[in-house]
Parts: C-alpha cells; structure tokens; sequence
C-alpha cells in the first residue's frame, strides 16, 4: 500500500492541476499582506497522513482504496488543504456562523470524550433505575374489548353515556358507526403497541379505566369508544441485567452533558460577557 502511495504522490506532483493550485497559493498570500511562510507552504502527506485516508475509506466503503483511488483521495487531500490554509488567510472563517459551529462541537466533543471514555458502575445504574422505575420497565399488558361510536362530538358522548345506562353489563353494546380496520379485541397487547393501533390518547385513557365491565367514552385518534377491559397485568419492576444497555445509554448521556457544562463554565470564567441592551 505504501509503495502504491509513492507512486501516486508522485503521480500528483507532476499534475499541472497542483501547480496551478501552489501558483494560487502564492498569489492568495500576496493578496492577504504577507510573505509565504516555510511552514504554511509546506503540505507533507506522509505515512500517518496517508494511513488515516486508507482508514477512512475503510470505515466507508469496507475495504482499502484501489491504487487509482487513492491517488484521487491524495489529491483531494492536498486540494483540502491548500483551500484551507488559503482561506483562513483571507479570514473567511470570520463571523462565519457554520464555521463556529463546526468548532463549538469540536470543543465539545473533547469535552464529552472524558465521559464516552468511562464505564459506569453497577451500583450508578442501579441508581438510576432506582429514580425513574417506569422508564424501564415494560409496558402494562391489556385484555379487552371495543366498541367504536363516531367522531368525537357531545352529541356522540351524549349518546355513549346513555347507552352504558341502559346496557346490561354482561352484554356487549352495539357499535354505532361503521367499523373501522382494527381489532374489536386485544389480548395481552402492550401499551406501546395499543397506542400505535389506536394512539396515545386511547392507550392513556385505558389506564382510568375500571376493569370487568363496560366504560367510556375513550377517545381514540379516531373518535369515541366504549372500552371494556378484561384484565390488566402490570410489568415486574425491571432489572438492571434486562435493560443494563438502555440505562447505560441513559447514564451516558447525563455524564456527556455534565462534562459539557463543567467545561463550559470553566471557560467561561476566562471571559467578561458584556450582554448591551437593545435600545
């Protein structure tokens, strides 16, 4: 790979591309008001340089660069550079908002990589667990029945509480608008699942619903329903060994934004900010 590199390297100084590119360089540096410096003007592509574009092309595509690619990538490196170097000396990374952003997440990238870097401890995600149980745990399981009614109108709500009068608990009562493309029954479905076929509302309101006999109106994302749900199973309190991945997810994401504004505020210290009022 090494030797195929020298080969296009030199494949590359011989393009007249890249001596028109230098050539501009040298009038650009006249340009900003001043003279070509030994160090800026001189792009080395040695063998790191080169090892992190075959690293690249491996983590994109899965396999090294062809001899000819890598010549290309060489070359688009140098041309990477020559712009780069050229237009901070034209200060065009001057109040240029998508250029401070791109710096401000590289400042916090090295401020989050202390705690990307670390391992939580059992005890740490026990912890968490602990604070916020319903957060891991899985959803609460529903056996029931429904009826659809209509839209959601006071009319249609009218007519639901006046049929749960006269409805004989034992007897399921009659839907009243034309059936839609879901079930009329679940089975131990979860609440995540209920609330895709049905929507939040739906799966919220089951949770105010007694269990055993008929209820409602329950509104769904597609008008009112009459719910009688059967049975109701809540989840076992979750363990750190089932959703160890989930809260360590969690535990990282607190930490990454802790490191952040630790270090933002050790930053801040080094400044005046002056905020002037908007006359």
């Amino acid at each position: 790979m090494m030797k195929q590199w020298r080969v296009g390297a030199r494949s590359l100084l011989r393009e007249p591309l890249l001596h028109f590119f230098i050539a501009g360089a040298a009038v650009f540096g006249l340009m900003a008001g001043r003279g070509p410096d030994v160090g800026d003007r001189r792009i080395v592509v040695d063998e790191a340089v080169v090892a992190g574009i075959v690293a690249h092309h491996l983590r994109a595509f899965r396999r090294p660069p062809t001899a000819a690619e890598l010549d290309d990538l060489i070359r688009d490196h140098v041309r990477t550079e020559i712009y780069y170097r050229e237009a901070l000396a034209l200060g065009l990374d001057q109040d240029d908002d998508a250029v401070k952003k791109r710096l401000r997440n590289k400042m916090l990238a090295i401020a989050s990589a202390r705690a990307e870097a670390r391992t939580p401890t059992d005890a740490e995600l026990q912890a968490l667990i602990d604070r916020n149980p319903a957060r891991y745990a899985r959803p609460v399981r529903y056996w029931l029945e429904q009826r659809f009614l209509g839209d959601d109108t006071p009319a249609t709500r009218a007519a639901a509480t006046a049929m749960l009068g006269a409805t004989d608990q034992g007897k399921a009562p009659a839907a009243t608008a034309p059936a839609l493309p879901l079930p009329a029954r679940l089975s131990g479905t979860p609440a995540d699942e209920v609330a895709m076929q049905f929507g939040d509302d739906f799966a919220a309101g089951l949770a105010r619903v007694p269990t055993g006999r008929w209820a409602g109106p329950v509104a769904s994302g597609f008008g009112l329903h009459l719910v009688r749900v059967e049975r109701r199973v809540d989840p076992p309190r979750p363990t750190l060994a089932d959703v160890r991945q989930r809260v360590e997810n969690d535990w990282r994401r607190t930490a990454i934004a802790a490191a952040e504004e630790a270090d933002l505020k050790a930053l801040m210290a080094k400044y005046d900010v002056v905020i002037e009022p908007v006359t």
